[in-house]
């Protein structure tokens, strides 16, 4: 097993737009800043020139400056979603992964760009890890309300490969590859075992042993060559393909197939879920792991989205906290703080899933309920000062509770 890694604006999807006065071209930030007008497109230009001369300490500071624009200009949720939709593929990106052998290579997204126009890949590409630099929130009126921020970008990128290289206890020097086109990709392509480059920036192109591909479908040969060698020759080998076929062969028709029916089959699930999703009472379920990854990377749906339609209970937080607050707004879900001596087992019986803040519960009622009913699906979630990557670690665990 291997992880694919993977940059997003310009390598998963075709960055369309350059304005002039700018570097490199981009799928999202740039089409924004055109979007709102002439105004905003030279104020666009400026954050870049500050970029070039090191004016913003890191990469966040760009991001916030950007983010500043799109506020004084007022980006409105319908342009925003548009240019998500808009966003098309990259050269064989959707049959490469019909083709890709899921039992060999984890897919994983790592981007400087929106969480937003990840969640659509994951969703219409069948991919698990996805980790964004900016989410958009957008208030009932349509104006961005809020967002929320990661350093998932230049070196940070290099962050969230490794979290899941020690959750998989993968190999950093043998046991992934990387497929990017920026210079903001060189940091994380320099330590690759093999790094492709699709139409790459020249800084990217400089990478010694970099493999230039046009589409997608080129990298298929190296990943199966992959699937073959031992750690000790990944290396080694890059480079001794240059052209490709389609194979034509019933293991790649199966790939394709298994890849069709798991998206019938998540279709129907979310169909399903639209309506009402409840927990059969005499399945038995155990406390649902969660790691460090499921508060960072992007849920495939929103958490309010998977909660419709379920009970679901968290337990736990502090009234003052501001956690408490904002998760206090979902209709589908009821908020207990942890001191709240109202609380009895019987509310667990009829419900679908239990939140417990961890450190923070001292409730009897629920191990007296989980002792005794272990049809009660529960995960444990650790403190965070975050509340955005709180909400990530629910929908993550929710949607892994619900589709898997």
């Amino acid at each position: 097993m291997k992880l694919l890694v993977m940059d997003v604006e310009g390598t998963l999807f075709k960055a369309t737009m350059k304005i002039d006065g700018t570097d490199y071209p981009s799928t999202m930030w740039q089409p924004i800043a055109y979007a709102l007008g002439e105004a905003a497109m030279e104020e666009e230009r400026e954050t870049h020139k500050k970029w070039d001369n090191l004016e913003y300490d890191n990469y966040m500071e760009w991001v916030k400056a950007t983010i500043d624009i799109h506020r004084k200009y007022s980006l409105k949720k319908e342009v925003f979603d548009r240019l998500i939709k808009k966003a098309e593929y990259s050269e064989g990106v959707e049959e490469f992964f019909r083709q890709l052998n899921r039992n060999e290579w984890i897919p994983v997204l790592i981007s400087g760009g929106f969480q937003n126009l990840i969640r659509r890949a994951q969703n219409e590409l069948d991919i698990d890890y996805g980790f964004g630099a900016c989410e958009y929130y957008f208030d009932d009126y349509g104006y961005l309300e809020h967002y929320n921020l990661q350093p998932s970008d230049f070196d940070g990128k290099l962050k969230f490969l490794d979290n899941l290289l020690r959750e998989y206890k993968l190999n950093r020097k043998t046991d992934w590859v990387f497929i990017g086109d920026g210079k903001n990709d060189e940091a994380i392509a320099r330590q690759a075992p093999r790094a492709f480059g699709i139409n790459p920036h020249k800084k990217l192109r400089e990478i010694e042993g970099l493999i230039e591909v046009t589409s997608f479908l080129d990298m298929i040969p190296y990943l199966q060559e992959m699937e073959n060698l031992s750690p000790k020759t990944v290396k080694e080998s890059a480079g001794i393909h240059k052209s490709y076929q389609k194979p034509e062969n019933d293991v790649a028709m199966l790939h394709q197939r298994i890849f069709e029916l798991k998206s019938e089959v998540r279709r129907l699930k979310q169909k399903q879920n639209s309506q009402k999703v409840k927990v059969e009472s005499k399945i038995k379920l155990e406390a649902i792991r969660v790691s460090e990854i499921d508060y960072e990377k992007t849920p495939r749906q929103s958490l309010q989205e998977l909660m419709k339609g379920l009970r679901v209970i968290f337990l736990g937080l502090d009234e003052n906290c501001t956690a408490f607050q904002r998760l206090s707004r979902f209709s589908d879900l009821r908020v207990i703080s942890g001191i709240d001596n109202n609380f009895s087992a019987d509310a667990l019986q009829s419900i679908d899933f239990l939140f417990i803040y961890k450190n923070h519960a001292a409730h009897s009622a629920i191990w007296h309920a989980l002792a005794n009913n272990s049809t009660i699906p529960f995960c444990y979630l650790s403190e965070h000062t975050n509340d955005d990557l709180l909400e990530n670690a629910m929908a993550n665990v929710l949607y892994r509770f619900i589709y898997k």
